[in-house]
């Protein structure tokens, strides 16, 4: 076998294969024994049919099978004989020439991972914001807890419907050419801040026992009436609220430990912050090219993605595919630098010997497992079934490189 290897671009290959006329008709005779054995000639018992009315009727059977195999054990060989090459996806074979009396040849184009001259990536200048947790952010957290711990109480003294309320109506809802649809015991939140001049508008003033229609969009006339008003009652921020939301002995207690998720939650977003940064000045300081299939599939998963979110925000299906070019470029220029980022870290951990530990992959699991409420073995044969073992394994690896390049930057505050 000859198997001639040339660059045809950067991270792309073409490699030519020739198999020899021995091998082909060598491999033929394979088949066909195997083929004598269980093919079917008529007017001979499985097993005796001669060699050319095997050919005749079932030769291009052989030929695709012979095809086949010769590609896969010769490309193998072919690649093997090349040394160690760092491919990128499947080789796709062309122009392929095939003819049983004379030697198979063929192109395969591979691409592979770019060689990466390494770059700077200690000492980077990193500026690292202070943290600080205020006393009106625990305040804002506390305010909210009140809001979900809040009941809603009927009000009891007669009075008209005002902003913020909560309205127990029931509802008639026609529309131009359909029945009537009927809804009871439906609960209104009066907020006109969400709804400054809509329909909520036209509650407002309200008692109960009465009445109101509003007239919405496509003609959908709906009657409301009003059967109770109700008002959020919110508990007082005392030690018997602290109980209630979460076993706080006291209220101090819980702004304690309001002000301590508060400040885990800042140096979350602080080492996001930083590792923005040391991606930001990697890819500006590193120049290689990267293979055109990664980019193009990231791209493609990118692009899904940014479509499912649009959608899950409201936006048309029509709309999103309006901005599909937009989309398209967007996704394009992210996923070249999220590629490129890769064999980046990738080059980083290899030069400094960053690897994820079989400790930390096991915790991992674990941690997925619980959260999944599964079992490890089950969490890890579901990752290896899906071919995520590995992703695993990188995100592990990833952030250890970050953090290490973190770990020797120069921090300014």
């Amino acid at each position: 076998m000859n198997a001639t290897l040339k660059d045809i671009a950067p991270c792309q290959k073409e490699l030519k294969v020739e198999v020899p006329l021995a091998t082909v008709e060598a491999e033929f005779e394979v088949v066909y024994r195997e083929l004598k054995k269980k093919a079917h000639v008529p007017g001979f018992r499985v097993g005796f049919a001669p060699r050319d009315l095997l050919e005749k009727h079932h030769g291009s059977k052989a030929k695709e099978e012979v095809l086949r195999r010769l590609i896969a054990h010769s490309l193998q060989e072919a690649l093997s004989s090349q040394g160690k090459l760092d491919l990128v996806g499947r080789p796709q074979v062309t122009e392929v020439h095939f003819d049983p009396k004379e030697p198979l040849t063929y192109l395969a184009q591979l691409e592979v991972a770019p060689q990466v001259p390494l770059g700077r990536y200690k000492k980077l200048a990193l500026t690292r914001h202070k943290i600080q947790v205020s006393e009106e952010e625990v305040s804002q957290v506390l305010t909210r807890l009140q809001d979900q711990q809040a009941q809603l109480k009927p009000v009891l003294e007669p009075r008209a419907t005002q902003e913020g309320d909560f309205l127990l109506v029931d509802l008639s809802e026609a529309s131009p050419g359909k029945s009537p649809v009927k809804r009871q015991d439906v609960v209104i939140h009066l907020d006109l801040k969400k709804n400054p001049d809509g329909a909520f508008k036209t509650l407002v003033g309200m008692i109960p026992g009465e009445k109101r229609q509003v007239k919405l969009e496509k003609g959908l006339l709906v009657t409301v009436n009003l059967k109770q008003i109700k008002a959020k009652e919110v508990s007082p921020l005392d030690d018997s609220f602290a109980k209630a939301v979460g076993s706080f002995e006291t209220l101090q207690a819980l702004k304690e430990a309001i002000a301590k998720g508060l400040e885990q939650e800042a140096q979350g977003s602080q080492q996001m912050a930083l590792q923005a940064q040391v991606s930001q000045q990697l890819l500006q300081g590193w120049a290689f090219e990267v293979p055109p299939s990664l980019v193009a599939s990231q791209a493609r998963r990118l692009l899904k993605e940014q479509a499912l979110e649009l959608m899950g925000q409201g936006i048309p299906a029509s709309q999103v595919q309006e901005r599909a070019q937009v989309l398209t470029e967007q996704a394009k220029l992210e996923a070249l630098k999220q590629v490129k980022l890769f064999f980046i870290l990738r080059s980083v951990a290899e030069q400094e010997q960053v690897s994820a530990t079989q400790e930390q992959v096991e915790a991992r699991i674990e941690a997925l497992a619980k959260r999944l409420n599964t079992s490890p073995e089950e969490v890890r044969k579901d990752l290896e079934s899906r071919d995520l073992l590995e992703d695993l394994i990188w995100s592990i690896t990833r952030a250890k490189v970050l953090d290490l390049i973190i770990q020797e930057a120069e921090l300014l505050t």
